[in-house]
């Protein structure tokens, strides 16, 4: 096998580099390869390409592509045209090394799950991440500019992942920041930050999405931070973005089909009239306080314990006792979110 030589034990990594780039399959020098982790990949193939005078071994993970003798050869003949195109008088053509960006581009196009992706960040060596927020700004019109507005706000940033017209970004988060109160605080003020500086700087609207603090398994928070999108569509439209812990009770619904919302919410408030919904919409908002609910309502207290009655009786829940009202509270909060998106 070709290990002595350091020039063509180069050209053996390069090659694997190279393969890489163009399949889209991770190859590795299969010495290398077999003297680190034997987790790192999964179901091992070995494909073996002349490089002058040696035969080099590179190991690769095939992934979900079903690999026969045919598939074999086309690799062998791809790694043969690119050994032909690496060395130019005596001199190797150097490739840039892995980078999170493109990792996280392979892992959106092929669908990786967070245990593939944590392999393969492995596989890559890649390194550099602290504890932070994953952050993906979706921006009404996209320019390049808001690129380099965003590296001026975040210089430390170790990923800046452009999908356009969005952006994921990986804001470190200062390790004296204190506890999760703390970071709440300042993702929040991440929304807030961003939609200004872009708003302000480049007259670009937009909406940002900020996940849970993590360290490492940085594609479960782009899958989270994606997920919030689809939230803040259903749910939250005429905010400026969405913080994960923000979800509240849209996460338990953020699954279920439209017309069991909707049945949910003609069982519960259905023979309710437009004047008991606002009677129960301000009783629940003045956390059933009967005083503050009947002053609100501009209403005599005897006149609100009657409309509450009422409801009780028309829905069989009562507003008055938790489990009543967390029914109720509910269906109403869902129902005023769905009718604003019709």
């Amino acid at each position: 096998m070709l290990q002595n030589d350091r020039s063509d034990q180069v050209n053996a990594q390069e090659l694997a580099c190279r393969l890489s780039d163009a399949t889209g399959l991770l190859f590795r020098v299969g010495l290398e390869c077999r003297s680190t982790d034997n987790n790192s990949f999964v179901e091992l193939l070995t494909l073996e390409v002349q490089v002058g005078d040696e035969l080099v071994e590179l190991v690769y993970d095939p992934g979900s592509v079903e690999v026969g003798p045919f598939t074999t050869r086309l690799l062998q003949a791809l790694a043969r045209g690119i050994v032909a195109g690496l060395i130019v008088s005596e001199q190797v053509v150097q490739l840039e090394p892995w980078t999170w960006e493109k990792l996280l581009n392979i892992a959106l196009i092929e669908q990786w799950d967070p245990e593939t992706f944590t392999a393969r960040v492995r596989t890559c060596r890649l390194t550099g991440l602290s504890l932070g927020f994953p952050v993906l700004v979706h921006c009404s019109t996209w320019s390049t500019e808001v690129v380099e507005v965003l590296e001026n706000l975040f210089p430390q940033a170790p990923v800046r992942w452009v999908l356009k017209p969005d952006l994921f970004i990986y804001v470190p988060l200062d390790q004296c920041e204190g506890g999760l109160a703390q970071q709440r605080v300042y993702g929040e003020a991440l929304i807030e930050q961003i939609h200004a500086v872009l708003a302000d700087e480049l007259g670009v609207l937009a909406t940002v999405f900020v996940g849970q603090v993590i360290e490492a398994d940085i594609w479960a928070g782009f899958l989270e931070v994606r997920k919030l999108t689809e939230l803040h569509s259903r749910f939250f439209v005429s905010k400026l973005g969405l913080a994960a812990w923000n979800v509240g009770i849209a996460s338990l619904f953020s699954e279920t089909r439209s017309i069991v919302g909707q049945d949910y919410i003609q069982g519960v408030l259905g023979h309710l009239n437009k004047e008991l919904l606002e009677t129960l919409r301000v009783f629940l908002e003045k956390e059933m306080s009967v005083a503050d609910s009947s002053r609100a309502l501009f209403i005599h207290r005897n006149t609100l314990t009657y409309r509450l009655d009422r409801i009780t009786e028309l829905t069989g829940y009562n507003p008055r006792r938790l489990n009543g009202a967390v029914h109720l509270y509910m269906a109403l909060w869902l129902g005023s979110h769905t009718n604003s998106n019709r």
